[in-house]
């Protein structure tokens, strides 16, 4: 956990430097930086988002005391997206008629896709430190990610479950309407085709965002399956959930 708020507040710290490279000409009247933040503060991924928005705030804290940005003090906002990518832009316009400079998010994939087509159109800086979807970045020149991307994720397990032997077959259960989960999933699908063990199509199951409450027909499929190993690429709470 330590290595974690460590690695969210470097993640902010980053962004403030940058925002120190632009401090003669984007300076408000008042002498603030406003950087806004979104995420999920409440709901299934709230653990992510709060994480970044804590940590943030700590970076803002430190830097403001320690006389700011080229003596220019930090304004910082978080507004909650609760993963939902809708939401997402609704904040991001929240913010942007606050005033806001630079944008630390968004935390997770598809709030991020939509937040950073918004953030092109109005060539406002953008850093996400943990929205992994390939689309994350792609829209203009003036977003930047600091993590790993999903196809990584995805060719990396596969990997480490073949060179480690840990199963024969591996079943795969996975949200079908989500960007993240589904990018892993077909990044990992991909790498298995070399490595020594097999993914039988009955052995692959999927949900939506619609129906993720009631897991016990998904998992019924998978014991049927006779897996050796089940592969769950989503979010933290909701794998939670299914191991319950």
């Amino acid at each position: 956990m330590m290595k974690n708020w460590k690695r969210a507040l470097g993640i902010t710290a980053a962004a403030a430097m940058a925002m120190s490279m632009l401090a003669p000409v984007t300076a408000m009247a008042d002498d603030t930086f406003k950087i806004g933040m979104i995420g999920p503060l409440t709901g299934a991924a709230a653990i992510y988002g709060n994480a970044v928005a804590n940590a943030g705030e700590l970076a803002v804290n430190e830097i403001n005391e320690a006389g700011g940005i080229n003596g220019f003090q930090i304004e910082y906002n978080p507004q909650d997206d609760e993963h939902d990518a809708e939401k997402s832009v609704n904040a991001y316009n929240t913010l942007k008629d606050w005033g806001m400079q630079m944008l630390l998010g968004s935390v997770t994939s598809a709030p991020c896709i939509a937040v950073e087509a918004e953030a092109a159109g109005d060539n406002l800086f953008l850093l996400t430190p943990s929205g992994t979807a390939v689309d994350c970045i792609t829209a203009g020149d003036n977003a930047f990610r600091v993590c790993f991307s999903d196809p990584a994720q995805g060719t990396a397990a596969a990997k480490w479950i073949g060179e480690h032997e840990l199963a024969k077959t591996v079943g795969i259960l996975y949200d079908s309407s989500d960007v993240y989960s589904s990018g892993i999933y077909a990044t990992f699908r991909a790498e298995a085709q070399n490595q020594p063990f097999e993914i039988p199509e009955s052995a692959i199951t999927a949900f939506t965002s619609d129906n993720k409450t009631d897991f016990s027909a998904q998992l019924q499929t998978l014991k049927d399956a006779g897996c050796d190993l089940v592969f769950i690429p989503f979010y933290y709470n909701e794998a939670t959930i299914v191991l319950k």
